[in-house]
């Protein structure tokens, strides 16, 4: 798919071809309608998702009484085993990590044959959602900052776990009571120094440049992906938008992936002019070409988006106010 040239709106951070007033989205196949049944105790009761690999079904559990997700590998990829892996390997993941906001897993399975995970039913908006609501696909500098620090801790407990998610973008990020959760590990690979991947994994507005190459990527991939949906929350635009949809054309790689290209993107500020020095660093940083130019990990990034709140008490609910407790000695 190329991006030049690409009219709004946006679907799953990519730009559709179409003007916004004719645009509808394209009516999902999915495999289970409404009453069926899955492994059993599982009564399919909504529609959720089509994803690369499979479906994503809300589901009521006989068993446990309550509403799950469902994610099950499409019967037309019964056949592919790296479809298999891929769902099994991301099973593997939720079952490992626990973090507030990371989705939780409930087990696993087969149905028909077909591999499935089931994990908490988060009913959302998605943070995508919330940016085509808001007027110029913003949100405000607090509750930005607030949505990022939350994300990059969830990020930083699976980095912790030995994994990389490589697909930030506020499609993936679901709000559980207005805290975002983040979810979707189909492109989720093992942290392991000198390793490359055989094909880009992510979503082009959002990949750092060395996954783009399909070089050796590490915690600064998953910083970049995070500037990005950052820079994206403050400004309503991508960071290379004008070369996405054609105002700024490019050429070769870069008519692809600006993010390819010698020039870093506009700085935040000229779109936002309620953006600071301070916090508008933070993102350029994030967005730097070269990895070794990046904060090196999730956690130093947090510690300085925490300073760009007005007050410490703002990650705290109203009225809570976090006590210094001193460590009991011996």
């Amino acid at each position: 798919m190329t991006f030049r040239k690409l009219a709004r709106p946006r679907r799953l951070g990519l730009l559709t071809g179409v003007d916004r007033d004719t645009y509808r989205p394209g009516r999902k196949r999915y495999p289970y309608a409404a009453g069926d049944r899955i492994a059993g105790d599982l009564t399919v009761i909504g529609h959720l998702a089509a994803g690369r690999n499979g479906h994503l079904y809300q589901v009521w559990s006989s068993r446990d009484w309550c509403a799950f997700t469902c994610k099950i590998l499409g019967p037309e990829k019964r056949e592919d085993r790296k479809a298999r892996a891929a769902l099994r390997r991301e099973a593997g993941i939720l079952r490992r990590v626990n973090h507030p906001n990371l989705v939780h897993s409930y087990g696993e399975g087969d149905h028909d044959g077909l591999p499935y995970i089931l994990m908490e039913y988060v009913e959302g908006p998605s943070v995508f959602d919330l940016l085509e609501s808001r007027p110029g696909r913003r949100l405000g500098l607090a509750d930005s900052i607030r949505t990022a620090i939350h994300v990059g801790s969830g990020l930083h407990h699976l980095h912790a776990h030995g994994w990389l998610h490589l697909d930030l973008k506020p499609a993936n990020l679901l709000l559980r009571g207005n805290v975002p959760i983040l979810l979707d590990f189909d492109a989720a690979r093992p942290i392991h120094p000198g390793r490359r991947s055989s094909k880009p994994l992510g979503t082009a507005p959002y990949m750092a440049p060395e996954q783009v190459r399909c070089e050796a990527a590490g915690p600064e991939a998953d910083v970049y992906g995070l500037a990005a949906v950052l820079y994206e929350m403050l400004t309503g635009r991508w960071p290379y938008e004008d070369v996405f949809t054609g105002a700024e054309p490019r050429t070769g790689e870069e008519y692809y992936y600006p993010q390819l290209g010698s020039a870093a993107p506009p700085p935040p500020s000229r779109f936002n002019e309620e953006i600071g020095a301070g916090l508008e660093g933070i993102v350029m940083r994030g967005l730097a070409h070269d990895p070794a130019e990046r904060f090196p990990s999730l956690h130093p990034m947090l510690l300085a988006l925490v300073t760009e709140l007005d007050e410490p008490v703002s990650l705290w609910p109203t009225g809570v106010l976090p006590e210094r407790r001193a460590m009991p000695r011996g």
